[in-house]
Parts: C-alpha cells; structure tokens; sequence
C-alpha cells in the first residue's frame, strides 16, 4: 500500500489514471468503429452482389 505524505505523489499518480483512462476509452471507440464499418461494409458488399445476375 502507498504512503500518501506528499499530495503531489498521490495528485500525479491520480493524473496517470485519468489519463489510462481516457486513452482506454479512446481506444474502445476506435475499435468500436472499425467493427461497425466492418459491418456495414458487409451488408453494403452483399447488396451490390445481390444485384449481379447468378
């Protein structure tokens, strides 16, 4: 467990976390995009080859 004496160590260490954070949540959503264009890059591809003729 830390010894929280000094505020600046505990204030930093508070820093870092928000900042873990944030880049997490960023990342989630970036993937969270990519899938979803994944998706309806899926549907699109197979409406235009539901429209070539068999």
């Amino acid at each position: 467990m830390q010894d929280w004496d000094d505020d600046a160590d505990y204030h930093a260490a508070v820093g870092r976390t928000w900042l873990t954070v944030v880049i997490a949540l960023g990342c989630a959503v970036v993937v969270a995009c990519i899938a979803l264009a994944g998706v309806l890059g899926f549907f699109e591809l197979s409406d235009v080859l539901s429209v070539l003729p068999d």
